[in-house]
């Protein structure tokens, strides 16, 4: 299996075992011991630990449905265009990750978009 092939597979594991089924204590399997989240607000590295704990206390009791995305890898990077609704409202992305030895360490993601309203051919396999 390429590179490639690796990366975006440990990104739709991401997306669809621990996001999408909100299994959070995935995050320490998915995420390497440091994940480096480069956001709108600034930059922090924080543990897969504490990434998991965070959306524990904050996101266990959110409801998210309509999840789409679309993997585009090269080497180590790949990037993800998607949406999905979270507690009825849509959300609207483009967010990169880097990957190594099958786990997401570094993250890019400069906002996301709560009036796009991407409809489901904005995003095409």
């Amino acid at each position: 299996m390429s590179t490639s092939e690796e990366s975006k597979r440990a990104l739709a594991r991401w997306y669809d075992e621990m996001w999408f089924q909100k299994n959070f204590d995935l995050v320490p399997d998915c995420a390497g011991p440091t994940y480096t989240r480069h956001e709108a607000g600034g930059t922090r590295t924080i543990t897969a630990e504490e990434y998991r704990d965070f959306l524990n206390e904050h996101m266990t009791t959110a409801e998210i449905s309509d999840g789409r995305y679309r993997l585009i890898a090269e080497d180590d990077h790949v990037v993800a265009i998607g949406s999905w609704k979270l507690n009825g409202q849509q959300w609207d992305w483009v967010q990169a990750f880097r990957v190594e030895h099958g786990k997401l360490v570094e993250t890019w993601l400069s906002g996301i978009g709560t009036d796009t309203m991407w409809g489901p051919d904005a995003i095409r396999p």
